[in-house]
Protein backbone atom coordinates (compact mmCIF):
# COMPACT_ATOMS: atom_id res chain seq x y z
CA UNK A 1 0.00 0.00 0.00
CA UNK A 2 2.80 2.17 0.83
CA UNK A 3 4.47 1.15 -2.71
CA UNK A 4 1.58 2.78 -4.23
CA UNK A 5 1.14 6.08 -2.51
CA UNK A 6 4.78 6.54 -3.40
CA UNK A 7 3.67 5.86 -6.87
CA UNK A 8 0.49 8.00 -6.52
CA UNK A 9 2.60 10.77 -5.55
CA UNK A 10 5.54 10.18 -8.12
CA UNK A 11 2.84 11.03 -10.85
CA UNK A 12 1.45 13.95 -9.51
CA UNK A 13 5.11 15.37 -9.47
CA UNK A 14 5.48 14.05 -12.51
CA UNK A 15 2.27 15.51 -14.23
CA UNK A 16 3.28 19.24 -13.17
CA UNK A 17 0.59 19.37 -10.21
CA UNK A 18 3.33 21.56 -7.96
CA UNK A 19 2.15 20.62 -4.63
CA UNK A 20 3.81 20.08 -1.80
CA UNK A 21 3.89 16.69 -0.20
CA UNK A 22 0.77 17.54 2.92
CA UNK A 23 -0.70 18.95 -0.19
CA UNK A 24 -0.29 16.38 -2.26
CA UNK A 25 -1.76 13.93 0.69
CA UNK A 26 -4.74 16.48 1.39
CA UNK A 27 -5.77 15.77 -2.29
CA UNK A 28 -5.53 12.05 -2.39
CA UNK A 29 -7.59 12.43 0.69
CA UNK A 30 -10.37 14.39 -0.98
CA UNK A 31 -10.80 11.08 -3.21
CA UNK A 32 -10.40 8.07 -1.13
CA UNK A 33 -12.44 5.75 -2.32
CA UNK A 34 -16.54 5.80 -1.66
CA UNK A 35 -16.75 9.49 -2.06
CA UNK A 36 -18.07 11.51 -5.21
CA UNK A 37 -14.43 12.52 -6.05
CA UNK A 38 -12.90 9.40 -6.21
CA UNK A 39 -15.90 7.65 -8.26
CA UNK A 40 -15.48 10.58 -11.24
CA UNK A 41 -11.79 10.06 -11.25
CA UNK A 42 -11.81 6.45 -11.94
CA UNK A 43 -15.46 6.30 -14.07
CA UNK A 44 -13.80 8.90 -16.11
CA UNK A 45 -10.20 6.97 -16.71
CA UNK A 46 -12.11 3.78 -17.28
CA UNK A 47 -13.17 4.96 -20.60
CA UNK A 48 -9.58 5.63 -21.75
CA UNK A 49 -8.80 1.60 -21.20
CA UNK A 50 -8.16 0.95 -25.17
CA UNK A 51 -6.98 4.43 -25.99
CA UNK A 52 -3.49 5.58 -25.57
CA UNK A 53 -4.52 9.40 -25.52
CA UNK A 54 -3.28 10.44 -29.62
CA UNK A 55 -6.14 13.35 -30.83
CA UNK A 56 -7.81 11.10 -33.03
CA UNK A 57 -8.70 9.10 -29.66
CA UNK A 58 -10.55 12.61 -28.14
CA UNK A 59 -12.15 13.70 -31.61
CA UNK A 60 -15.99 13.46 -31.64
CA UNK A 61 -17.12 13.24 -35.28
CA UNK A 62 -15.75 12.49 -38.44
CA UNK A 63 -16.74 15.70 -40.23
CA UNK A 64 -17.39 19.43 -39.68
CA UNK A 65 -20.18 21.08 -41.05
CA UNK A 66 -19.54 22.90 -44.80
CA UNK A 67 -20.35 26.32 -45.09
CA UNK A 68 -23.71 25.24 -47.95
CA UNK A 69 -26.00 23.76 -45.40
CA UNK A 70 -27.44 22.20 -48.44
CA UNK A 71 -24.13 20.41 -49.39
CA UNK A 72 -22.24 19.88 -46.09
CA UNK A 73 -20.57 16.84 -45.59
CA UNK A 74 -22.50 13.70 -44.16
CA UNK A 75 -20.79 13.85 -40.60
CA UNK A 76 -21.32 11.10 -38.49
CA UNK A 77 -20.32 10.21 -34.54
CA UNK A 78 -17.10 8.35 -34.44
CA UNK A 79 -16.90 4.70 -32.74
CA UNK A 80 -13.09 4.92 -32.17
CA UNK A 81 -13.80 8.17 -29.79
CA UNK A 82 -13.37 7.14 -26.06
CA UNK A 83 -16.36 8.50 -24.86
CA UNK A 84 -18.32 6.70 -28.18
CA UNK A 85 -21.53 6.27 -26.47
CA UNK A 86 -21.75 8.95 -23.71
CA UNK A 87 -25.20 10.64 -23.11
CA UNK A 88 -25.48 14.07 -23.67
CA UNK A 89 -22.66 14.92 -26.65
CA UNK A 90 -25.25 16.07 -29.23
CA UNK A 91 -26.59 18.51 -26.43
CA UNK A 92 -23.85 20.95 -28.01
CA UNK A 93 -24.17 21.42 -31.76
CA UNK A 94 -21.12 20.35 -34.33
CA UNK A 95 -20.83 23.46 -35.83
CA UNK A 96 -22.94 26.62 -37.64
CA UNK A 97 -23.95 27.19 -41.28
CA UNK A 98 -21.11 29.24 -42.61
CA UNK A 99 -18.36 28.95 -40.29
CA UNK A 100 -17.08 25.74 -40.19
CA UNK A 101 -15.87 24.67 -36.76
CA UNK A 102 -16.39 24.05 -33.62
CA UNK A 103 -16.01 28.07 -32.54
CA UNK A 104 -18.65 29.34 -29.50
CA UNK A 105 -20.87 26.79 -29.57
CA UNK A 106 -23.31 25.90 -26.94
CA UNK A 107 -25.34 23.55 -24.86
CA UNK A 108 -28.97 22.53 -24.14
CA UNK A 109 -30.34 22.44 -20.85
CA UNK A 110 -33.53 21.70 -22.55
CA UNK A 111 -35.66 21.15 -26.06
CA UNK A 112 -35.31 24.69 -26.24
CA UNK A 113 -33.12 26.60 -24.15
CA UNK A 114 -29.04 26.60 -24.02
CA UNK A 115 -26.18 28.27 -21.73
CA UNK A 116 -23.33 29.81 -23.71
CA UNK A 117 -20.64 32.16 -23.19
CA UNK A 118 -21.91 36.15 -23.11
CA UNK A 119 -18.94 37.53 -25.32
CA UNK A 120 -20.12 34.86 -28.01
CA UNK A 121 -22.87 35.55 -30.71
CA UNK A 122 -24.18 31.92 -32.03
CA UNK A 123 -27.85 33.73 -32.07
CA UNK A 124 -26.62 35.29 -35.19
CA UNK A 125 -25.51 32.17 -36.56
CA UNK A 126 -27.35 28.59 -38.06
CA UNK A 127 -26.74 25.93 -35.37
CA UNK A 128 -26.48 21.85 -36.97
CA UNK A 129 -27.20 19.30 -34.45
CA UNK A 130 -26.26 15.88 -34.97
CA UNK A 131 -28.28 13.34 -33.35
CA UNK A 132 -27.95 9.79 -31.69
CA UNK A 133 -28.28 8.45 -35.27
CA UNK A 134 -26.39 10.69 -37.29
CA UNK A 135 -29.35 12.86 -38.48
CA UNK A 136 -28.69 16.59 -38.76
CA UNK A 137 -30.89 19.47 -37.29
CA UNK A 138 -30.93 23.15 -37.69
CA UNK A 139 -32.09 25.89 -35.26
CA UNK A 140 -31.62 29.26 -34.98
CA UNK A 141 -31.72 31.69 -31.78
CA UNK A 142 -35.29 33.64 -31.45
CA UNK A 143 -34.01 35.07 -28.67
CA UNK A 144 -31.36 35.58 -25.61
CA UNK A 145 -30.98 37.15 -22.44
CA UNK A 146 -27.55 37.65 -20.31
CA UNK A 147 -27.71 36.38 -16.97
CA UNK A 148 -23.94 37.76 -15.87
CA UNK A 149 -20.43 36.39 -15.39
CA UNK A 150 -20.15 35.67 -18.97
CA UNK A 151 -23.19 33.55 -18.77
CA UNK A 152 -26.32 33.49 -20.94
CA UNK A 153 -29.22 31.94 -21.91
CA UNK A 154 -30.89 31.25 -25.52
CA UNK A 155 -34.05 29.86 -26.75
CA UNK A 156 -34.49 28.00 -30.27
CA UNK A 157 -36.89 28.66 -32.73
CA UNK A 158 -38.60 24.89 -32.11
CA UNK A 159 -37.79 21.85 -29.98
CA UNK A 160 -34.59 19.57 -30.40
CA UNK A 161 -36.45 15.88 -30.84
CA UNK A 162 -35.12 13.51 -27.81
CA UNK A 163 -32.37 11.78 -30.00
CA UNK A 164 -30.63 14.94 -29.62
CA UNK A 165 -31.57 15.90 -25.91
CA UNK A 166 -30.12 17.95 -23.46
CA UNK A 167 -27.72 17.99 -20.72
CA UNK A 168 -28.67 18.18 -16.70
CA UNK A 169 -26.42 20.26 -14.56
CA UNK A 170 -24.17 20.05 -11.81
CA UNK A 171 -27.08 20.84 -9.02
CA UNK A 172 -26.85 23.69 -6.21
CA UNK A 173 -25.94 21.54 -3.36
CA UNK A 174 -23.12 19.84 -5.40
CA UNK A 175 -20.60 21.17 -2.33
CA UNK A 176 -22.28 19.01 -0.20
CA UNK A 177 -20.04 15.99 -2.46
CA UNK A 178 -17.51 17.55 -3.49
CA UNK A 179 -14.18 19.60 -2.25
CA UNK A 180 -14.34 22.88 -2.61
CA UNK A 181 -11.46 24.08 -0.71
CA UNK A 182 -7.62 24.63 -1.30
CA UNK A 183 -5.78 22.28 -3.68
CA UNK A 184 -8.32 20.13 -4.13
CA UNK A 185 -9.55 19.03 -7.87
CA UNK A 186 -12.19 17.04 -9.50
CA UNK A 187 -11.57 14.75 -12.52
CA UNK A 188 -13.64 17.23 -15.54
CA UNK A 189 -14.32 16.93 -19.04
CA UNK A 190 -13.12 19.91 -21.32
CA UNK A 191 -14.47 20.98 -25.14
CA UNK A 192 -12.51 22.42 -27.79
CA UNK A 193 -13.12 24.16 -31.61
CA UNK A 194 -11.57 20.79 -32.87
CA UNK A 195 -14.67 18.62 -31.53
CA UNK A 196 -12.16 17.47 -29.11
CA UNK A 197 -12.91 15.86 -25.71
CA UNK A 198 -10.64 15.48 -23.21
CA UNK A 199 -9.62 15.82 -19.48
CA UNK A 200 -9.64 18.85 -17.57
CA UNK A 201 -8.98 18.44 -13.81
CA UNK A 202 -11.04 21.17 -12.37
CA UNK A 203 -11.33 22.91 -9.09
CA UNK A 204 -14.61 24.15 -7.09
CA UNK A 205 -12.96 26.95 -4.69
CA UNK A 206 -13.38 29.84 -6.13
CA UNK A 207 -16.98 29.44 -5.36
CA UNK A 208 -18.84 31.07 -8.85
CA UNK A 209 -16.35 30.03 -11.09
CA UNK A 210 -15.08 27.23 -11.89
CA UNK A 211 -10.96 26.88 -12.69
CA UNK A 212 -9.03 24.11 -14.17
CA UNK A 213 -5.34 23.57 -15.69
CA UNK A 214 -4.50 21.14 -18.19
CA UNK A 215 -0.38 20.72 -16.65
CA UNK A 216 -2.83 19.34 -13.25
CA UNK A 217 -4.31 15.69 -12.72
CA UNK A 218 -6.42 14.61 -10.31
CA UNK A 219 -5.02 11.38 -8.53
CA UNK A 220 -6.58 8.05 -9.83
CA UNK A 221 -7.84 10.03 -12.42
CA UNK A 222 -7.03 10.59 -16.87
CA UNK A 223 -2.88 11.09 -16.76
CA UNK A 224 -2.07 14.66 -18.23
CA UNK A 225 -1.41 13.11 -21.53
CA UNK A 226 -5.30 13.13 -21.85
CA UNK A 227 -5.52 17.30 -21.35
CA UNK A 228 -5.59 19.78 -23.89
CA UNK A 229 -5.07 23.40 -23.27
CA UNK A 230 -8.05 26.00 -23.98
CA UNK A 231 -7.38 28.68 -26.73
CA UNK A 232 -8.84 31.37 -28.85
CA UNK A 233 -11.71 30.02 -30.52
CA UNK A 234 -12.89 27.74 -27.83
CA UNK A 235 -14.90 29.79 -26.00
CA UNK A 236 -18.48 28.65 -24.63
CA UNK A 237 -18.06 25.34 -25.32
CA UNK A 238 -19.06 23.58 -22.38
CA UNK A 239 -16.90 21.80 -19.30
CA UNK A 240 -18.33 18.54 -18.13
CA UNK A 241 -18.32 15.81 -15.90
CA UNK A 242 -19.04 12.28 -16.76
CA UNK A 243 -21.29 10.44 -14.16
CA UNK A 244 -22.45 6.96 -14.72
CA UNK A 245 -22.50 7.29 -18.74
CA UNK A 246 -24.02 10.70 -18.36
CA UNK A 247 -22.30 14.07 -19.08
CA UNK A 248 -23.38 16.34 -16.73
CA UNK A 249 -22.82 20.64 -17.94
CA UNK A 250 -20.83 22.37 -15.17
CA UNK A 251 -19.71 25.88 -17.34
CA UNK A 252 -18.22 26.83 -20.08
CA UNK A 253 -15.13 28.24 -21.47
CA UNK A 254 -14.56 32.14 -20.45
CA UNK A 255 -10.97 32.11 -20.64
CA UNK A 256 -8.29 29.87 -20.91
CA UNK A 257 -8.25 29.28 -17.16
CA UNK A 258 -12.17 28.32 -16.05
CA UNK A 259 -15.70 29.17 -16.40
CA UNK A 260 -18.84 30.27 -14.52
CA UNK A 261 -19.65 28.16 -11.96
CA UNK A 262 -23.67 27.52 -13.35
CA UNK A 263 -24.25 25.37 -10.26
CA UNK A 264 -24.12 29.06 -8.27
CA UNK A 265 -25.86 30.63 -11.03
CA UNK A 266 -29.32 28.25 -10.62
CA UNK A 267 -31.30 30.81 -9.71
CA UNK A 268 -30.54 33.76 -12.58
CA UNK A 269 -30.54 30.46 -15.15
CA UNK A 270 -34.22 29.57 -14.52
CA UNK A 271 -35.33 33.09 -14.16
CA UNK A 272 -33.80 33.90 -17.94
CA UNK A 273 -35.34 30.56 -19.06
CA UNK A 274 -39.06 31.75 -17.60
CA UNK A 275 -39.09 34.66 -19.62
CA UNK A 276 -37.87 33.26 -22.82
CA UNK A 277 -40.44 31.02 -22.03
CA UNK A 278 -43.17 33.43 -21.86
CA UNK A 279 -42.14 35.56 -23.96
CA UNK A 280 -42.12 33.64 -26.56
CA UNK A 281 -45.66 31.65 -25.07
CA UNK A 282 -43.68 27.99 -25.00
CA UNK A 283 -46.71 25.31 -23.09
CA UNK A 284 -43.97 24.10 -21.38
CA UNK A 285 -42.21 26.41 -18.91
CA UNK A 286 -38.77 24.56 -18.68
CA UNK A 287 -36.05 25.06 -15.77
CA UNK A 288 -32.73 23.01 -15.29
CA UNK A 289 -32.51 20.14 -14.66
CA UNK A 290 -30.35 19.08 -11.90
CA UNK A 291 -28.35 15.66 -11.64
CA UNK A 292 -28.58 13.95 -8.23
CA UNK A 293 -25.51 13.56 -6.37
CA UNK A 294 -27.04 11.58 -3.31
CA UNK A 295 -25.63 8.38 -4.50
CA UNK A 296 -22.53 9.30 -3.16
CA UNK A 297 -21.94 10.20 0.40
CA UNK A 298 -21.87 13.77 2.09
CA UNK A 299 -18.44 15.15 2.62
CA UNK A 300 -18.12 15.31 6.37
Amino acid sequence: MKIYFRRILFLIAASGLALPIRAATNALESVKPGTLAYYLATNTAACTQKFTGQYADMVEIHSLLSVDIDRFLLPRWSRQFWLSGAQGLSATPIGFSNMPSGQGLFTMVSPRHYLCATHMHPENLLAGFLDAHNKVYWRHTLERVDVGSDTSVGLLDDELPPSVGFLPVLPENFTNYLPTTGTNLVQGIGMNQNMQLFGEPMSFAAGNFVNWNSRNSVPFGLTTNWNVTIRGGDSSNPALLLIDNQLVLVSHNYFVGGGPNYASQTPAINRAMHLLSTNHFLHTDYKLTQFSLTNWPKIQ
